[in-house]
């Protein structure tokens, strides 16, 4: 236990890693999109409530609209979310469930009315929103005819010269020693050349391998994910002569993600592949947390018509990263009187915290209001731009992920949400749709997000109860890794959410 701690501090604090381990642009892109959460009318309107307030949720939309409020109110959400992906890979077809539950939004507003003055009415409150939920499995299998895991670790051995290495050295001293010298690149290839994966061809200077792809690879990979990314929104409004809200917001954002990657090879030619199986295994956790600002305006130039926008300032996070993995290898025939081997590190790597700096967004919304119903949207512009990624003493090992966001997100990528509320007396029946353009160049990276709500509420009158259904589509692909094994999934994510509010007006 000791040395294990003692490992953890040198790689803490020597760990200059010429490549940061899982951090890649499909990474920036997970923490700067978010999903329709919120309270349940909220998700029932689309969440276009740039123009309304007079929500929890909407307090997150756009900050001037805890000053429409006609009472104080606390309201919170609890939901249920059912993840279903059907998964494309090497033209095989696979299909994953999974179902979590999760508390979307709880919150509170203040009014204080005072009509003898201009600025007639100010509001302070605080409201927590789910923005992403992290839980999801992802597992596909095929029969692969071109590469597998092996070409993963030639690849990057093939960055180093042999005698980088040690192989006679301790496994876990040569580990912590490659990951504090010369990056996980070393570590990875190390993994291989100490399993006998991979060896070193010394006549002619290259990393090769013993295996026959003729009868292909049965290949397995595995990613199941869990946590969160939670916004904290306090706020602070004040209407003019009833006609002009203003309100700004100060967000505190929380995110923690855990990851469980595995990739299983069995060779299927038994007769020519000295190769049998490769299992290699990683385990990821990164803990987030930020600060952004919010500031927004209504105005409401007719009784009918309202208007709003929005400013979000970028978000400025910082993250801490840990992550542990290992390497089995087992062979058809006799290896130094052994038929495998494998190596687990008793490592955790912890890298130095790194910053991210997530898109602004600017927002226009637009509601015609009556006496028995509404029409609302909000039409968005999340500038990808200004997004940029760095790490304190080693910002130069993230230049090649600042290159990425260049070269393959868009400048700005845009977002449409409407909605509709009919009310009935006391009940209120609702619709709504949001679309968010991909913030990838390539389309095949990530379409457009797509999302249909409905949902109906009742008002009690000093309590409220409201429920809402919302069906959304997400199609992305990504790279089983970034080098050697490189084929691709392709993912059409189904997320079918019920979420319930309730309402207290005091």
């Amino acid at each position: 236990m000791r040395y294990k701690f003692q490992t953890l501090l040198f790689l803490f604090f020597l760990g200059i890693f010429s490549k940061v381990s899982s951090q890649s642009i499909y990474d920036i892109v997970r923490y700067s999109t978010t999903e329709l959460n919120g309270s349940a009318r909220y998700q029932a309107l689309g969440g276009a409530f740039g123009a309304l307030g007079g929500d929890l949720s909407s307090i997150s939309n756009n900050p001037a609209g805890s000053t429409i409020f006609n009472y104080n109110e606390g309201s919170a959400t609890i939901g249920v979310n059912v993840f279903s992906n059907d998964i494309n890979f090497l033209n095989g077809a696979n299909i994953n469930d999974n179902t979590s539950f999760d508390i979307n939004q709880f919150g509170f507003v203040l009014g204080f009315v005072n009509k003898k003055e201009k600025w007639d009415k100010v509001a302070i409150g605080f409201n927590f929103q789910s923005q992403n939920n992290f839980n999801n499995k992802i597992e596909a299998q095929a029969i692969n005819m071109n590469r597998g895991l092996v070409d993963y670790f030639v690849n990057l051995a093939e960055r180093f010269e042999f005698n980088v290495f040690d192989l006679e050295n301790n496994s876990d001293n040569e580990y912590s020693y490659l990951g504090s010298n010369f990056g996980y690149d070393a570590q990875q290839a190390y993994l291989g050349l100490a399993t006998r994966l991979i060896e070193y061809d010394s006549e002619s200077s290259d990393y090769i391998f013993y295996d026959s792809i003729e009868q292909g690879i049965d290949q397995l990979y595995n990613s199941n994910t869990s946590g969160f990314q939670h916004l904290y929104s306090i706020n602070f409004s004040a209407q003019y002569s009833q006609k002009l809200s203003l309100g700004v917001n100060i967000n505190i954002v929380s995110i923690e993600f855990h990851e469980r990657k595995s990739t299983s090879d069995l060779y299927l030619d038994t007769q020519n592949s000295f190769l049998k199986q490769v299992d290699f295994i990683q385990d990821f956790s990164v803990f987030g947390s930020g600060v952004s600002f919010q500031g927004g305006a209504l105005y409401r130039p007719i009784n009918s018509i309202r208007l709003g926008f929005t400013y979000s300032s970028p978000t400025f996070l910082e993250f801490d990263e840990e992550y542990t993995e290992g390497l089995d290898v087992r062979y058809y025939e006799e290896l130094d009187g052994s038929t495998g081997s494998s190596l687990y590190p008793s490592v955790v790597n912890i890298l130095s915290p790194y910053k991210l700096k997530t898109p602004s967004i600017s927002q226009f919304s637009l509601a015609f209001v009556g006496k028995n119903g509404l029409i609302s949207f909000d039409y968005g512009n999340k500038n990808y731009s200004a997004t940029k990624i760095s790490g304190g003493n080693t910002s130069n090992t993230y230049n090649y992920l600042n290159q990425e966001i260049d070269n393959k997100l868009i400048e700005s990528s845009t977002f449409l949400r409407a909605g509709a509320e009919l009310k009935l007396n006391y009940v209120s029946l609702r619709g709504g749709y949001w679309n968010e353009g991909s913030p990838f160049k390539n389309s095949l990276l990530q379409k457009n997000i797509n999302c249909y709500s409905f949902g109906l509420g009742i008002n009690f009158g000093g309590t409220s109860l409201d429920l809402a259904y919302l069906r959304g589509t997400k199609e992305y692909s990504s790279p089983l890794y970034e080098v050697g094994l490189t084929d691709m999934i392709e993912v059409k994510k189904n997320t079918d959410k019920i979420s319930l509010t309730y309402i207290v007006r005091f």
